[in-house]
């Protein structure tokens, strides 16, 4: 298959190393900023020079933030390709994929979106927990780098760079895995602990205040806040790990899914990879994991033996 890739931050440049080792063909990477060179070779080209490309490219890769990039870049690339996204707004999903639907229909291409881990992985793991448990499957993300919350940081006016850690909280975690009946209180699970390096361009309070008050993100979570220096942001991303678990069951029976990676973006960039298959054998629309049967990404007969 022939590959675009739209976005070339650290899931841009995991996507590209996933195409190469596995022997795909990368056509273009398409990015806003000037001047990049590719690892790969591969020619960079702008945005807007896409459409040029039409025919040319069996999926399009969508690397960019959810935050920012991917509500606008998703729909306006699935004019011209099939396009797989990891678009992780859970608030703002729905909306994504309506938007998604309208175009990808018209066009007559597909759109995957939502495809990482989480969601996508997860999503499909509480699929199953909730259908055969009434009550609604758990969710712990971390200790690890959540790359959708690190961009909602940078993009604030203030932050020359951040990185965010996800940290459950770990009584609460303790609890769910002995009765995975109870109903933990959503915005105590987890912490949320922000290291940021500041520009000088306004005050420290005002950037806290702004990040503690971000919709989808900070607001009403327990939020840390750490300012530091570029050099020990640099040092924080030469690891971009992260782990997670789903927990579903009652009383009486209990299933867990876990996910544990030294690197995020490596990982869900193999996930995108994966998926991608399943644009050969999907109508044209908008579909998430829950959408798609596993067999679909099948492109050699090997879930015939797994089963």
């Amino acid at each position: 298959m022939k590959f675009g890739i739209c976005g070339y931050g650290n899931l841009g440049k995991a996507i590209e190393k996933v195409i190469t080792e596995k022997g795909g063909q990368i056509v273009g990477i398409f990015s806003r900023r000037s001047g990049i060179e590719s690892a790969s070779k591969a020619k960079v080209y702008s945005l807007d020079e896409a459409k040029d490309f039409i025919g040319k490219i069996d999926v399009m890769f969508m690397c960019g933030g959810s935050q920012e990039d991917l509500l606008w870049q998703s729909p306006q690339m699935c004019k011209y390709f099939n396009i797989v996204d990891t678009f992780d707004t859970h608030a703002k999903i729905a909306e994504h994929k309506n938007a998604l639907e309208k175009v990808a229909k018209s066009s007559g291409h597909v759109a995957i979106y939502s495809c990482g881990w989480d969601p996508g992985l997860f999503s499909l793991i509480r699929g199953l927990a909730a259908s055969i448990f009434e009550n609604s499957p758990q969710t712990f993300w971390g200790k690890g780098v959540s790359q959708g919350h690190s961009e909602a940081l940078r993009n604030i006016s203030g932050i020359k760079d951040a990185l965010q850690f996800t940290v459950p909280n770990k009584e609460i975690l303790k609890k769910i895995k002995q009765n995975p009946a109870i109903n933990a209180d959503k915005n105590r699970m987890h912490e949320r602990h922000c290291y940021i390096c500041l520009d000088g361009t306004r005050s420290q309070e005002e950037i806290e205040e702004e990040i503690r008050n971000t919709e989808n993100y900070f607001k009403g979570q327990e939020v840390k806040i750490f300012v530091c220096s570029q050099k020990k942001i640099d040092e924080l991303k030469q690891k971009m790990f992260h782990q997670g678990i789903v927990i579903g069951g009652d009383k009486n029976s209990s299933m867990q899914f876990a996910v544990k990676m030294e690197n995020n973006p490596q990982f869900t960039a193999n996930i995108m990879y994966a998926y991608a298959n399943a644009t050969k054998k999907l109508e044209s629309g908008a579909y998430n994991l829950l959408d798609i049967p596993v067999k679909y990404l099948d492109n050699n007969s090997k879930l015939d033996r797994i089963i």
